[in-house]
């Protein structure tokens, strides 16, 4: 049932209300953390439907994450109901220009030589391609990297910049090389009818310079536009919204200079901060009431965040409770840090005060990550790390994927060479015969997959053209090959995904590739059959389309869409970065270190450019503002760096916090090395735990931190991040409360080993 005007505006603050009712002209919403920005958007969506008669078909959402777009339209679709909502244009920046590509397939094959079935890259066929390109430029891929040349590619392409423009406007010998390796790596993504990320946003923008009635046509229709996470747009995006507003001037864009925060993106927050010098008519909205966290965490977040300068000021308010005292608590190192934080946790949920799945430790780095993991395997509790390795992104199920992708385009030359060198059907297929392919192929201006179909007699015979002459296993490899794809490519358009997904298993013989019984190929033939689960949620799309939307929707797939909402029992590890826009009743920030929290390179570069260390600023500040009730920040006193331990303090952006607010506990150390004394370096093991609120102490509580070596006895099953799985044979005490423990290790090839335990890094399984 849709709502009155009275029912989309009860419960929203005055602000809130302007905000959704001033719908003419440009609007700037400055919306600080949980100050309810996505009701706003939503709401106002609904009002210009369903009060202003605005069609769903001239409204254009944009966002960051597919997360909050499906967040949004389920909002809205609440609000008015799901057939008012018909012809909303609502997704990404990304998904937005695959829609114009897509929709506009002749104009784009015209204007870009790029063909309708064009695929995305992910990040590790780019840099697939990049390798190819440095070799291609003749260049030397240990003196020129590849991820290098690729960052510089990204960063060029964010602001317009094309290969010839890097040319031209060379400064330096390195711009040269830059230049050289982008033309290479254009060529390759366009021999291969792909296209990157950036690209998609990219090729719109010039679609629309060399065409401009595509440009115009989108212009009248999109009467409204609003975009979420202005702050993070780049240049390009910039360029888009500005282009796409300039007919009806409706430009409504909600964002926080405070929560820009990637910079390294080519995020930049000046779009924000010259929104009125661009528009100099545009209205501008603070919302500065916080609904989400305590009145103590407002008030530090809002000390903290004074200390930038290129910020819109604002003073956030909240009619929350005064809350718990933040805890700033100071550990040993690291490990003693990932062990503190898991025993606080246990203590919270035994007390019943959040469950699990309402907790995140967040950090500044994925390093960070490996020994939060350690201690929560060892732990009862469940977790799940956002920002490591997603699921489309494993070997085995990339495997697969590369397949799909060559059924959809036969140019994929990366996915061909995956399915060569990864699957049971490339086996034989060498270099000599890939150069064989390779040659027919550029002498004849063919797919190189089409190299391999000449070889199945159907089609030889219908070849008017000298073919590829493969020799011995060579030819049986690449004949293999053909036949394989010929099957799976007269399927296509005939049967669903994931019948074809079937299909796939079967002739390319995927699962000889996991039968050898160990635990790591089983886990790994789990993802696989659970990448078949996933396709069966296309059994509904047309066949002809499926293959298309699956493809499109895994491209387009980020961190942010890949949490477990409903992950019930679970904690969530997640960087700083990726918590933007997250919301939990209690987080840790863990590493609030100089050198850390601010990352060094930023502490370095701040004599001579501040931008670095505003932004760190604000990606501490992002961090606390997740939290509602309990908020918990941890810094170690020295933390292992290549090697060996150096000594640390607490970042700078934990002082402007009130010292009424925050209760603190320190370790104080009792130095015996003088060379520690000397060169900083804290040795691990000789602390006092000291409470002190907010900065005087309470009452000394000594206690000894000792490395935490599991109590190894025979028989236990043990688990070695080299050598897998094993057996304990002996356990012998040696010096200092260490033991040398005799395993026998599951491989035959590892057999067994002698291993001190303080060194071995071994889990202990049962």
């Amino acid at each position: 049932m849709s709502q009155t005007l009275p029912d989309l505006l009860t419960g929203l603050n005055e602000q809130q209300q302007v905000a959704v009712t001033t719908t003419d002209g440009p609007v700037l919403v400055v919306a600080g953390p949980g100050s309810g920005k996505t009701r706003v958007l939503t709401n106002r969506i609904a009002y210009l439907i369903q009060h202003l008669g605005v069609h769903p078909s001239e409204i254009l959402a944009v966002t960051f994450t597919n997360k909050a777009a499906r967040e949004m339209r389920d909002r809205i679709e609440k609000l008015i109901g799901a057939d008012a909502t018909d012809g909303l244009v609502m997704g990404t920046f990304h998904a937005l220009g695959v829609r114009i590509l897509r929709q506009n397939p002749g104009r784009v094959s015209e204007q870009l030589q790029l063909n309708p079935n064009f695929v995305i890259y992910d990040s590790g066929d780019q840099m697939e391609l990049a390798k190819t390109a440095v070799k291609n430029a003749n260049l030397d891929p240990k003196q020129v990297t590849p991820r290098r040349m690729l960052s510089r590619i990204s960063a060029a392409k964010s602001v317009l910049q094309t290969a010839s423009d890097i040319a031209n406007e060379a400064g330096s010998y390195d711009d040269e090389i830059v230049a050289r390796v982008y033309a290479e790596y254009e060529k390759l993504l366009r021999a291969a009818n792909a296209v990157d990320f950036d690209d998609l946003l990219g090729l719109p923008i010039r679609l629309f310079d060399r065409d401009p009635s595509t440009l115009a046509r989108y212009q009248q229709q999109f009467r409204y536009i609003l975009v979420d996470e202005y702050q993070d747009t780049n240049r390009v995006q910039y360029v888009m919204v500005s282009a796409l507003s300039e007919l009806h001037g409706n430009l409504f864009v909600v964002g926080d200079p405070d929560q820009s925060i990637y910079g390294w993106r080519q995020a930049d927050i000046r779009n924000i901060l010259d929104f009125k010098q661009d528009y100099p008519n545009a209205s501008e909205i603070h919302l500065e009431v916080n609904y989400r966290s305590t009145h103590r965490i407002v008030q530090a977040a809002d000390r903290v965040i004074q200390g930038n300068k290129d910020r819109i000021d604002r003073k956030m308010t909240t009619f929350n409770d005064e809350g718990e005292m933040i805890q700033l608590r100071e550990l040993s190192d690291q490990q003693h840090e990932a062990e503190w934080i898991v025993s606080e946790i246990r203590r919270l949920v035994s007390a019943r005060k959040v469950l699990p799945e309402q907790i995140a430790v967040m950090y500044r780095t994925t390093a960070q990550s490996r020994v939060l993991e350690e201690a929560f395997r060892t732990s009862e509790f469940r977790y799940q790390i956002v920002g490591g390795v997603r699921f489309y992104e494993r070997r085995e199920v990339r495997d697969i994927m590369a397949v799909l992708r060559l059924i959809y385009n036969p140019a994929d030359n990366v996915a061909l060479l995956r399915v060569i060198d990864h699957l049971p059907i490339g086996k034989g297929f060498g270099p000599a015969a890939f150069d064989v392919a390779t040659k027919w192929a550029t002498d004849n201006q063919r797919p190189l997959l089409d190299a391999f179909l000449t070889q199945v007699p159907a089609i030889a015979n219908k070849e008017t053209g000298p073919l590829p002459h493969f020799s011995g296993t060579g030819a049986k490899a690449a004949s293999r090959i053909g036949t394989a794809f010929q099957i799976l490519m007269d399927k296509k358009g005939e049967v669903t995904l994931a019948e074809l997904y079937d299909a796939i298993v079967d002739v390319m013989d995927i699962r000889t590739m996991f039968d050898s019984g160990t635990e790591e190929d089983l886990q790994r033939w789990a993802n696989v059959q659970e990448l078949r689960a996933d396709l069966e949620r296309y059994d509904l799309v047309p066949p002809a389309e499926a293959i298309s939307a699956y493809l499109e929707q895994v491209a387009l797939v980020s961190d942010a869409d890949t949490i477990e909402d409903d992950a019930a029992g679970t904690v969530t590890l997640i960087t700083l970065h990726s918590a933007k826009g997250l919301e939990y009743p209690a987080v840790f920030v863990a590493g609030a270190e100089e050198g850390l929290l601010p990352i060094y390179r930023a502490v370095e570069s701040e004599a001579f450019d501040t931008s670095a260390m505003e932004e760190e600023r604000r990606l501490f500040y992002v961090g606390i503002t997740r939290a509602q009730k309990l908020l918990y920040i941890t810094y170690a006193q020295s933390r292992m760096t290549h090697g060996q331990y150096r000594g640390s303090v607490v970042s700078r952006f934990v002082e402007p916090i009130p010292a009424e607010s925050m209760r603190r506990v320190t370790r104080e150390a009792h130095r015996t090395s003088s060379r520690a004394r000397d060169y900083g370096h804290a040795e691990p093991g000789s602390f006092t735990e000291r409470a002190q609120t907010p900065w005087g102490d309470i009452a000394p509580v000594p206690k000894k931190i000792v490395p935490a070596i599991p109590d190894f006895k025979d028989g236990n099953v043990v688990f070695h991040p080299k050598f897998g799985e094993g057996t304990v044979v002996s356990v012998v005490e040696r010096r200092d409360n260490d033991k040398e423990v005799t395993v026998a290790f599951k491989k035959p090839e590892h057999g067994t080993k002698r291993l001190m335990a303080s060194m071995a890094n071994m889990d202990l399984i049962s």
